[in-house]
């Protein structure tokens, strides 16, 4: 009886440091950075004449803490940064009234613009086996939050090199001024660990941005934009 009492007892202390050993603590926290591209729509709702036909593709950016409060549901804190721009053509009346070739203009909309949002996201987990540690999540989920854009308002010129009227100064770069305003959307991604707290994540989105600024120039109303834009972005993740 005795041997088997201490045969139980030694059984029990083994299996309690392997399961300590191989059962992490749970990891509710999580912080990463994320780096990709996104592309715009060109802005709408200032006169059409400011807003370009096109537009291009630019670097997204950001950093994110998250919290999840059940293995299905989590709140996610991003900060981002990207630029938008779009292009178009203007005529030009030279300087003795005759109408020159359309020369290309660049509408910086933002230099810089700065979301703060909220996210939350239904995930579905997948687990090592025997459920050791999470090795992966799937999501998708909603986004509310701010965006600022950081522009100054400038203007820049160009000279006209054709014989036609060489010399010719127009303007070739319009900035939007400084803005604020508020975003929502939807985004879904992937995210994959390869030991408990270390993983890299996969992520595309959708988002709507409907900016105020403080520009009013030239009897043109270019004081509010909406556009689309669409981060597709990799990323680490870190849990604690």
């Amino acid at each position: 009886m005795k041997s088997l009492i201490l045969t139980a007892t030694a059984l029990l202390v083994c299996f309690t440091a392997m399961f300590a050993q191989t059962f992490p603590p749970d990891l509710n926290w999580e912080m990463g950075i994320n780096g990709g591209y996104s592309i715009a729509t060109r802005p709408e709702g200032p006169d059409p004449l400011y807003c370009g036909t096109k537009t291009s593709i630019v670097h997204d950016y950001s950093i994110r803490g998250a919290y999840s409060f059940s293995p299905n549901w989590q709140l996610t804190l991003d900060v981002g940064d990207r630029k938008w721009e779009s292009y178009g053509y203007w005529p030009i009346i030279g300087s003795f009234g005759k109408t020159l070739p359309s020369q290309m203009i660049t509408f910086t909309v933002a230099n810089h613009a700065i979301s703060e949002s909220f996210q939350m996201n239904y995930v579905i987990p997948f687990f090592t086996k025997f459920q050791v540690y999470n090795k992966a999540n799937f999501y998708f989920g909603v986004m509310l939050g701010m965006v600022n854009s950081v522009n100054d308002g400038s203007l820049a010129y160009s000279t006209y090199k054709s014989k036609t009227d060489s010399g010719y100064i127009y303007m070739s770069k319009f900035d939007y001024g400084f803005g604020i305003g508020w975003s929502y959307g939807v985004q879904t991604g992937f995210s994959y660990y390869f030991v408990p707290k270390l993983g890299i994540n996969a992520e595309i989105a959708i988002r709507t941005a409907n900016v105020g600024t403080n520009d009013y120039r030239n009897n043109h109303d270019v004081g509010g934009y909406s556009l689309l834009y669409f981060p597709a972005t990799i990323g680490i993740r870190y849990k604690f």
